[in-house]
């Protein structure tokens, strides 16, 4: 009898000790969020421009000012192949790694690719999904992270679908703060992706040191936690089933669409260019949610699903 009543209590109870920490995980991946958005607030104080969403060589998108002010346009074999969170590396206390990263050299080359595989830092990750990396192998075994940039309702290249509307992010692209004119509170800037299950999928979701497509970034085609479950490269092997990637091709001028996704009951957490973080509900009207994604589509917003 005293048994049975121990297991009854012990399933009341399991419920609400779940919800507690999960709970407190979702504060912790909002205070990792935080970080970031202030990183992006200090990085434009100190540059005067957001930094780029990836730097893609010459495979896609314009040129464009770059930092330092002596490297003015993005060109072949220089500034190739990096992504926003080396230049925010100073600004997220990794000045050590920042001071070791040769601009010069791609972040899968022999000089920079062990910056890409040293144990990084709690707030990569949300703690509500694992620590993974990406391809544990011998060619490359990258930190990943759950955080990557708002790309806006649009494609990889940010030329599709119709009606497209980018967000504050681009590749090879610099935005200052008076081009976003909906509003740095109105915009968001960073999301959450999940990690793939295992590390030797061949799933980029969160392989955030990778400029290719649907690595860093997420897009609004769909609202969180919603689509098809596919990944990346639907043909790849083995090819784990994770409903975040929307892989319509795979390509240089493909297009390739990511979906925000977390672990969280009901939604995901996001940071916008003010600094201010908000947990998104799945429930969020499709409109709203491509509204806040854009940076100047001067969208009226009534209304939505989100704290």
């Amino acid at each position: 009898m005293v048994i049975t009543i121990i297991g009854i209590l012990i399933a009341l109870l399991l419920p609400a000790v779940q919800a507690a920490r999960e709970a407190a995980r979702r504060v912790q991946c909002s205070n990792n969020l935080k970080q970031w958005g202030l990183a992006m607030a200090n990085y434009e104080h100190a540059m005067g421009w957001f930094p780029f969403g990836v730097i893609y060589g010459s495979a896609c998108g314009p040129t464009a000012t770059h930092p330092p002010a002596t490297s003015t346009v993005v060109t072949p074999g220089d500034w190739q192949r990096q992504t926003f969170v080396i230049a925010l590396w100073p600004y997220m206390e990794q000045m050590n790694l920042y001071a070791q990263w040769d601009f010069n050299y791609t972040f899968y080359s022999t000089r920079n690719r062990p910056l890409t595989e040293v144990a990084t830092p709690a707030y990569y990750y949300c703690p509500s999904d694992r620590q993974g990396r990406w391809r544990a192998d011998a060619w490359a075994s990258r930190s990943r992270g759950n955080y990557v940039l708002n790309w806006g309702y649009c494609d990889f290249l940010q030329a599709q679908p119709s009606g497209f509307k980018i967000g504050p992010f681009s590749a090879n692209r610099l935005y200052l703060a008076a081009q976003i004119s909906d509003g740095l509170a109105n915009t968001m800037f960073m999301g959450e992706v999940i990690q793939a299950v295992n590390d030797t999928d061949y799933d980029l979701r969160g392989d955030f040191f990778n400029s290719d497509q649907g690595a860093a970034q997420f897009m609004t085609l769909y609202t969180p936690n919603s689509g098809i479950d596919s990944t990346l490269c639907a043909g790849a092997t083995p090819n784990e089933p994770g409903p975040c990637v929307m892989g319509h091709g795979w390509g240089p001028t493909w297009p390739v669409y990511v979906s925000a996704r977390s672990r969280h009951p009901g939604g995901v957490v996001t940071v916008f260019g003010d600094g201010s973080v908000h947990f998104v509900a799945d429930s969020i009207a499709l409109n709203i949610w491509r509204a806040l994604s854009s940076k100047s589509g001067d969208e009226p917003i009534t209304g939505g699903a989100a704290d």
